[in-house]
């Protein structure tokens, strides 16, 4: 993002805008899974990907995302934590905790 806003070019400024309306933590998460799929197969990215979706349900973030474009249209989303500077480590690895063992997982017979 501080990249982003050093640029005067309308690019820069229109994504700067778009990501400051984003969950700051689901932006660190993305940007995490960016960089874990880099190095794993299809089957291992569709793997992380499915542990990911139930984790963002079971935060919050997805909710309160419906929630306010969908369901109260208030476009004021309460993101928790609310600023990049609040997103820690530990926050960003809980998307990545297993949520089942390894024989349970629903996507454990790909490839």
């Amino acid at each position: 993002m501080r990249s982003l806003a050093s640029d005067s070019g309308e690019f820069a400024s229109k994504t700067l805008a778009a990501m400051k309306k984003k969950s700051p933590l689901m932006m660190c998460v993305t940007l995490e899974q960016l960089r874990r799929a880099a190095s794993m197969d299809i089957s291992d990215c569709l793997r992380m990907e499915r542990t990911m979706v139930r984790r963002c349900f079971e935060h919050g973030e997805v909710i309160e995302g419906v929630r306010a474009l969908a369901i109260d249209k208030d476009h004021a989303p309460q993101w928790n934590p609310a600023t990049l500077g609040e997103v820690n480590a530990a926050m960003i690895e809980r998307f990545f905790e297993p949520a089942w063992p390894d024989y349970a997982h629903p996507l454990r017979d790909l490839g």
